[in-house]
């Protein structure tokens, strides 16, 4: 027997059941709400100029997008929500243990199903929750998540992102 034939990880299983449908456990949309504009990034010009050793203003505008390019960047690659806002997140919870997404959640929760009925949902966990009940295939949750003031190793990779960004700004420009 071959181990071709076994699943080995989750993932595993997940790739070759892509034409299944929904998978278990699955983020299936993901919105937030950052409030009235932009959200404060979490690292000012100045300091990403400090960073990267740049001392000519002609780029300001440049670096101020990398800033919030590299933030989405560093986000969506940790799963880690590096400025404060109010997230939806569609999901499905088949299983049960579906992580709330873009943490640390900072509020209470509130879950629907898929008619926008308010669910009586069981959390675990207190930084980084967890839905562990409902049981159900498709529903939302509805959570202030982020950080306020982000840590410094995160703020030290955010910086490594965007120096990386500057830096390779040409590749990949036809």
């Amino acid at each position: 027997v071959h181990m071709d034939n076994y699943y080995q990880r989750n993932m595993d299983q997940l790739e070759c059941n892509r034409t299944a449908g929904v998978q278990y456990n699955q983020l299936l949309d993901l919105t937030y709400d950052e409030g009235s504009s932009a959200p404060t990034e979490p690292v000012t010009l100045d300091e990403v100029k400090l960073f990267c050793g740049i001392d000519i203003d002609e780029d300001d505008t440049l670096l101020t997008a990398l800033i919030t390019a590299g933030r989405q960047m560093c986000e969506e690659y940790s799963n880690i929500g590096f400025v404060s806002r109010t997230v939806t997140a569609v999901f499905n919870n088949g299983n049960g243990g579906f992580y709330l997404p873009l943490g640390p959640v900072t509020s209470d929760p509130t879950a629907e199903d898929a008619d926008g009925n308010e669910l009586d949902a069981t959390y675990g966990n207190n930084t980084w929750k967890q839905v562990l009940l409902p049981r159900a295939e498709r529903m939302s949750c509805t959570y202030e998540a982020g950080y306020a003031d982000l840590p410094q190793q995160l703020k030290t990779a955010l910086l490594n992102q965007v120096r990386f960004l500057y830096d390779n700004r040409a590749e990949g420009a036809t």
